[in-house]
């Protein structure tokens, strides 16, 4: 789940800082995420998926890995 996120994020060219910012988080949080050091709820999901420009089906996909 998070590796499908930073592969995303990477893809689009967006730093941990950027996303961070749109999130109106410290880039810290991103890092924490990114690096296994803070856990990923659903809510972070969505929230990181959205600012990243997912749309709802791509998050539900998301979601389907998980299972």
């Amino acid at each position: 789940m998070v590796n499908s996120l930073v592969a995303i994020r990477e893809k689009q060219g967006i730093s941990q800082r950027e996303l961070a910012k749109k999130l109106g988080r410290v880039h810290s949080y991103i890092g924490r995420i990114e690096t296994f050091e803070r856990r990923l709820d659903v809510i972070d999901l969505i929230n990181i998926s959205r600012a990243l420009g997912l749309k709802d089906k791509e998050i539900m996909n998301l979601f389907g890995k998980l299972l």
